[in-house]
């Protein structure tokens, strides 16, 4: 046993291998986490789990007492360290709350948040808790606590300490992002630092078993041969396990607990921002929906990009059919105050204050988000409830937002020129397609001689332009002209009559659906333009079309490109091969409920409720009762645990030994097991130095003198004992182990189930004393048993 609390020599050297591979496999973690604290955390977690088994060897207590020290550990400095409360003598209820909340579901927010997460956040708890863990299970591994396994093969010991580290490399590979943080560390550095350490192991095993001295460059050479044999193999293994064209994380793999389904399509809702009739209560024409300060003017604010049409509906959806590396194909993902958001372009900083006319779940945002924060009494709960879509550029806001609400984003703007130049994209959307086939005719007429796909996209917006009329349906000759962009309404009502009419929603739709239909990925963009006085209104309002071209990117096709904003003169005439002049226009059927200004705020203050009424309805258990039952259950489950700890190390040792592989030293073990329910009851008996039968004295137990003699004469005698003896003298053990219960009071024989006074001995590793051989035995020793 060493006499320093800190290992030094081979243990430092192990120590010191084991912390730097640790170190380089949390580094995997730098494009999760924004910020450089996790590594702290991890670390300080790494060395403080090495520390509680080193003071567990150095005070002789069994292994089990490192696993208490590390979980109080973890309990105590946990708060401080990852939920930035003050340290005081004991952690608070909240503070195990967080805790155990961030170990059981930090795991699922991890997966489902847009790297990188907030890296001073109480995700914290997760590195924190790995660090820990890894230190605990190294430092147990290693051996740095004294002991060691002796029935392991001398080549999986050599081996084993690194196994926490490639955990801890695995665990991260799989909780990260598809590309690695470095190749360089987590591939090659980490594969060639591992292979020294079994290397420097491997020698220093030979060396001390070797009866003859070794040469020192024999010995550098056959290190330098194994390093470089199994170098040959490891390393281009561990550059292709990280490599990120390949690469499976769980992220891809994780469903995001959000349906954007139920929020409908906000194009279905567009004529409330258009001119409507005087005295309309919903009626946003003009009101004010937002105020933008430090954005240019003419800035293109979204507020939803909507992907997939149903024949119904243009919608948000939950699939885009282009994900980027790294991102699960349901994208509406978590997001910190960083969004790791890979484009190139102008640079926009921005705050924006939404008015008394916004009330959605949709978040205005401008190109692609690189930051986010939200200001206001609100800002903790919008902070944590922000989902985003990279693919799409869209934010969510699940609870809602309000008039009031506040945040300022950094956001980049892409360069968004279409030109007849461009290839179109190759993420073609099939069910879009499908549901566009309708229109194949009116495509094929409005196209005219152009066969390039965005040729003919674009001559088709040319001829809507230029053929078409605009009205929202208000005036009285106007009203035949019906809200929505269903099917019929696109179709029979709209591009196949005489005379093409409609806002906003119809053209948007309409020209996404056949530009699909020629050949070129398109969707709906609702959003509205910035005016110069930074304030939009409903008026600002409008919906665009973007397009896919050939590297991916999405390019704005302008409302105007394909839109005449000239007002019908008259009313249009009728078509004579389906005049139907005495039935009227037929009604537009019932929109889908909309979420941007249709949502009622006491519907959104509704949801707020219910997502934070910690009841959910039925039963409702107050806060204060479920944190006294944890500050009351916790200590239980600690005792319980370690009672149940001390029981199976006692069971799973009682059984080594009853199934040893020689006769022989099963009777020693049976004579142990004797000793040391003695030593539980509180006999003092020496194990260190006494004969069998000195300990027998100390046993004071009619049968032990009988028994030491039969032991010695089976581990000396010239004959080896059979099966039958052995399990005879465990049977003759068995009943000495009852007498000795049987004279001890109940509380005695609890104490001693519980007892740890027995591992001392096997904690501290000493090695087992040489048997004398036969010859070397007094001739009156020999006697042979019964």
């Amino acid at each position: 046993m060493s006499a320093t609390v800190v290992p030094r020599g081979r243990e430092a050297v192990d120590a010191a291998f084991l912390v730097v591979l640790s170190v380089l496999a949390l580094l995997g973690l730098e494009p999760t986490f924004t910020g450089h604290q996790y590594l702290l955390v991890g670390v300080v977690g790494l060395l403080l789990g090495l520390a509680c088994v080193r003071l567990a060897h150095w005070r002789r207590w069994p292994r089990v007492s490192a696993l208490l020290l590390a979980l109080a550990v973890f309990v105590v400095l946990g708060p401080v360290l990852c939920l930035r409360e003050d340290g005081g003598p004991l952690p608070t209820g909240g503070a195990l709350h967080g805790l155990l909340d961030a170990v059981l579901l930090g795991w699922k927010e991890l997966l489902t948040t847009l790297p990188p997460v907030d890296g001073s956040g109480h995700l914290l708890v997760l590195p924190w808790l790995v660090g820990i863990a890894v230190g605990l299970l190294g430092g147990l591994l290693l051996g740095i606590g004294g002991g060691g396994a002796d029935r392991i093969p001398e080549a999986a010991r050599l081996g084993l300490p690194l196994l926490p580290p490639v955990l801890l490399l695995a665990a991260v590979i799989l909780l990260g992002v598809r590309h690695p943080a470095s190749l360089l560390l987590q591939g090659i550095a980490f594969a060639v630092i591992a292979l020294v350490w079994i290397t420097l192991r491997g020698l220093e095993r030979t060396s001390v078993r070797s009866s003859r001295r070794v040469g020192t460059l024999r010995r550098t050479a056959f290190g330098v041969a194994t390093l470089a044999v199994a170098a040959v193999v490891a390393v281009p293994a561990s550059a292709a396990l990280t490599d990120d064209t390949h690469r499976d994380v769980l992220r891809q793999r994780v469903v995001p607990p959000v349906d954007v389904a139920q929020f409908g399509s906000p194009l279905s809702a567009f004529r409330r921002y258009t001119q409507g009739r005087a005295g309309d209560p919903l009626n946003l024409h003009d009101t004010t929906l937002m105020v933008v300060k430090g954005a240019p003017t003419g800035t293109r604010i979204r507020f939803a990009t909507l992907d997939r049409y149903d024949g119904t509906v243009w919608a948000a959806s939950e699939e885009p059919a282009r994900a980027l590396p790294g991102v699960h194909a349901n994208a509406f993902l978590h997001v910190s105050d960083v969004i790791d958001n890979p484009v190139r372009g102008r640079t926009v900083h921005a705050r924006v204050t939404l008015g008394k006319g916004w009330s959605s779940v949709w978040l205005p945002t401008v190109g692609a988000l690189q930051r986010l924060d939200f200001t206001g009494a609100d800002r903790r709960r919008l902070a944590g409830d922000v989902r985003y879509d990279l693919e799409t550029s869209t934010g969510l806001v699940p609870s809602g937002l309000e008039p009031g609400d506040s945040y300022d984003l950094t956001a980049v703007e892409p360069s968004d020129l279409l030109t007849r130049d461009e290839t179109p994209g190759p993420d073609l959307d099939p069910s879009v397609q499908t549901a566009s086939e309708f229109l194949q005719d009116v495509a094929n007429s409005m196209s005219g001689d152009a066969t390039d796909p965005m040729d003919r996209m674009l001559t088709i917006a040319a001829y809507l332009k230029a053929h078409g009329r605009y009205s929202d349906g208000v005036k009285a000759d106007q009203r035949i002209y019906h809200a929505g962009h269903y099917q019929k309404r696109l179709g029979q009502d709209f591009l196949e009559q005489d005379l093409i009419v409609g806002n906003d929603e119809q053209y948007a739709a309409a020209m996404a659906l056949l530009a699909n239909q020629v050949g070129v990925p398109a969707r709906v963009v609702l959003g509205a333009e910035l005016p110069a006085t930074g304030v939009v209104t409903g008026a600002d309002v409008h919906a665009w079309v973007e397009v896919q071209v050939a590297d991916g990117s999405w390019r704005t096709l302008p409302t105007d490109s394909f839109m005449s904003h000239r007002s019908p003169a008259e009313l249009p005439p009728q078509r004579t091969e389906n005049s139907r002049g005495s039935e009227a226009p037929p009604p537009a059927p019932v929109p889908p409920p909309s979420t941007l200004g249709g949502q009622a705020d006491q519907g959104l203050k509704g949801k707020k409720d219910v997502d934070t009424d910690e009841g959910g309805g039925g039963l409702h258990v107050p806060r204060w009762v479920l944190i006294a039952v944890a500050i009351v259950a916790l200590p239980v489950v600690l005792v319980l645990l370690f009672a149940a700890l001390v029981l199976g190390a006692k069971a799973w040792r009682r059984a080594r030994r009853r199934a040893a592989e020689r006769p022989s030293a099963r009777i020693v073990g049976a004579w142990r097991e004797l000793v040391d329910h003695a030593r539980d009851l509180g006999r003092a008996v020496a194990v260190d130095g006494p004969t069998r039968r000195e300990q027998a004295v100390q046993l004071d137990h009619d049968e032990a003198a009988g028994l030491a003699r039969v032991a010695d004469s089976h581990v000396f005698g010239p004959l080896p004992p059979g099966e039958d003896a052995a399990a005879s003298y465990w049977t003759a053990v068995d009943g000495a182990r009852r007498d000795l219960s049987a004279g001890a009071t109940r509380w005695q024989r609890v104490r001693a189930a519980l007892s740890l006074v027995t591992f001392w001995r096997r904690w501290r590793h000493e090695p087992e004393p040489v048997l004398p051989t036969p010859r070397n035995i007094p001739e009156q020793e020999l006697v042979p048993p019964g």
